[in-house]
């Protein structure tokens, strides 16, 4: 037990300079690394016939990478772990190389779970990193009602603009288990506002350049959101849907809803036959034969709570939605597949949390990036 509970709390290169500096450990020591390289073992891909895969970042860099956006020629993303006090979360850019580097370090957020940039027009907030942020560290502010955090990407200075207030009939409306966040499209219906989704009452919220938090969606007679993007056309939000959030999901139930401006769900599905649903993007003109094409990242099982010392199924998988919604197989292999990303035209980055996340309990920087391409 005390094993197990010293795993939850320190990463592995505390692990492995305890290792060095406690001889005394002795037989323990094997035992020790063959679990550290267990949990950080990088996972086998399998691309589907047209595309290739490469893992481009493996474990041993990023707690949690959750969902990514384009900045400045490089991948922005919130890394969720990694705790220090009452703050925990990063904010990284990866080069297309696969360089990580840090934008704000650990101690200064609330941890993040969705992030985006404030276009120009977003009253006082334009310019800076606007975040869905849980309202403490730990699994138990995972169910608490979440706040919008505005952090000033300069200097790491992080403040909390207003709190998600309860809405709808599921966990008594508590805005908890934040997941993704965006702004809208530009030059659409919805330009210039700010989507936050959280699982845990089934709800979208908006946020404003006058400072609300207010509900935006109702998503209770479907089930637990979790992503969300935009049509090409900029004319609906989609939200990906899973059955139920933490048990167990069953396969073949997860959904893609369309959302009016107005926050109208559309009560035939986008798509279906998914299992958990996440992040969402529409492949680019230069994404080969694939082009508008819907990419969609399915979780499968979260496996809440996570296994302190065994690896967690890879039973994630990246699909694509054709103009007839069928569901079509891009590649196999993933754990906990969450943000999708297209970087230029012809490649999709997909961050896979792996096991490390704050209401799983395992803090290891075992999360990972896996580049995928058109094959040829």
């Amino acid at each position: 037990m005390v094993f197990r509970s010293t795993l939850r709390r320190i990463g592995v290169a505390a692990l492995m300079l305890a290792m060095v500096a406690l001889p005394t450990v002795g037989r323990a020591q094997p035992e020790l690394r063959r679990v550290v390289a267990l949990l950080m073992t990088p996972p086998t891909i399998k691309a589907a016939p047209g595309f290739t895969a490469r893992l481009l970042v493996p474990p041993g860099q990023l707690y949690d990478p959750l969902f990514p956006f384009m900045h400045d020629g490089a991948v922005w993303l919130n890394d969720d772990g990694g705790e220090e006090g009452d703050r925990g979360s990063r904010i990284l850019a990866v080069s297309p190389a696969g360089k990580v580097s840090v934008i704000v370090g650990l101690g200064k957020l609330l941890p993040v779970t969705g992030i985006d940039l404030a276009p120009p027009g977003f009253g006082p907030y334009a310019g800076q990193l606007i975040t869905l942020s849980q309202p403490q560290v730990e699994a138990e502010g995972a169910v608490l009602n979440h706040v919008i955090q505005v952090v000033d990407a300069q200097t790491g200075k992080a403040t909390v603009a207003c709190m998600l207030p309860p809405a709808g009939t599921v966990a008594k409306g508590i805005s908890g288990f934040g997941v993704e966040a965006k702004f809208g499209p530009h030059g659409g219906p919805f330009a210039k506002r700010f989507f936050a989704v959280t699982a845990y009452n089934d709800a979208v919220y908006e946020f404003t350049s006058a400072g609300e938090c207010k509900p935006f969606a109702d998503f209770s007679k479907y089930g637990a959101p979790i992503g969300l993007t935009f049509t090409p056309d900029g004319s609906a939000m989609l939200v990906s849907i899973a059955a139920s959030l933490p048990a167990s999901p069953t396969p073949g139930l997860g959904l893609i809803m369309s959302v009016s401006p107005t926050g109208v769900v559309d009560a035939t599905p986008y798509a279906r036959g998914f299992t958990s649903p996440a992040g969402m993007e529409f492949a680019p003109a230069g994404f080969g034969s694939y082009s508008g094409q819907l990419f969609v990242a399915d979780v499968g099982d979260f496996q809440i709570p996570v296994p302190m010392t065994q690896r967690l199924k890879p039973d994630g998988v990246i699909y694509r939605v054709t103009a007839d919604r069928q569901l079509h197989r891009v590649a196999t292999g993933f754990v906990n597949p969450l943000g999708l990303a297209f970087v230029g035209d012809g490649k999709l980055w997909v961050t896979d949390i792996n096991g490390d996340f704050i209401a799983g309990k395992r803090e290891l920087p075992d999360g990972f990036i896996v580049e995928i391409k058109p094959a040829g």
